[in-house]
């Protein structure tokens, strides 16, 4: 799973004064769920996840309340708006759903089943990083957060964004439901991820940990999306899944 890529979706959001500088930051990612270098960029109205190992990015517009995954090699870019994600997710308690919850939840475990612990603290870079541990069922995230280390985009864009990853795996039924609840806490921890580690599901087990971090201008054209890519619309592809088509 390209996890970090595929999870990133957007908001519709009305724009404040900025609270930071433009943030960039380099990740090292190891273990299964794709491994490589991934550089994170985040302006007040653009995030954008670049993956050049693998060839993809993955950007978050948030004027336009959309997100793109961009596939370098197919030469495809998927999109999918805010309106879409959250119908995505609100499908998750349809009783269609929710049905399904026998019958995969030994798999996936309990989306229910959840805490969120507290781990003391953990040096990355040079900057003391609150340590947090979620579990949702079967699912587990471990991360470090940098509290004095600021987004540029006002809190509410960036807590809108982390709720709606999970949308991508809402056709997934329980497993989906897991997500929605590990993101929807991961929003709450003040500061930016510096390390992450995730496991306990379908053999998964990834890391990320910062390797480098700048604050100033982010480069003229990142945000700007490839021409001559066949463009898809994932939210039509998720609603129709949604509804068995």
């Amino acid at each position: 799973m390209r996890l970090r890529l595929v999870l990133a979706l957007a908001a519709t959001l009305v724009f404040g004064s900025l609270t930071a500088a433009d943030l960039t930051i380099t990740f090292n990612a190891t273990g299964k769920g794709g491994a490589g270098t991934e550089v994170h960029y985040y302006s007040s109205a653009y995030h954008m996840v670049r993956n050049e190992g693998q060839k993809r990015d993955n950007l978050v517009d948030f004027k336009e309340g959309v997100t793109y995954s961009i596939d370098h090699k197919k030469k495809v870019i998927s999109k999918i708006s805010f309106e879409d994600a959250m119908a995505a997710l609100d499908a998750l308690n349809s009783p269609k759903m929710e049905g399904m919850g026998g019958m995969m939840g030994a798999m996936f475990g309990d989306p229910n089943d959840w805490k969120v612990e507290q781990q003391g603290t953990e040096t990355i870079l040079g900057r003391t990083c609150q340590k947090s541990a979620i579990k949702v069922g079967k699912l587990n995230m471990v991360l470090s957060a940098d509290p004095t280390l600021k987004m540029p985009m006002p809190d509410a864009a960036y807590t809108k964004m982390m709720k709606s990853q999970a949308a991508q795996f809402a056709k997934m039924g329980p497993m989906g439901a897991s997500f929605k609840k590990l993101y929807e806490e991961m929003a709450k921890i003040k500061g930016v991820p510096l390390k992450t580690h995730m496991t306990g599901m379908m053999g998964m087990d990834a890391t990320t940990e910062a390797t480098k971090i700048d604050q100033g201008p982010i480069p003229a054209g990142t945000f700007d999306l490839p021409t001559g890519y066949k463009l898809e619309d994932e939210g039509k592809k998720l609603k129709d899944g949604m509804k068995g088509k």
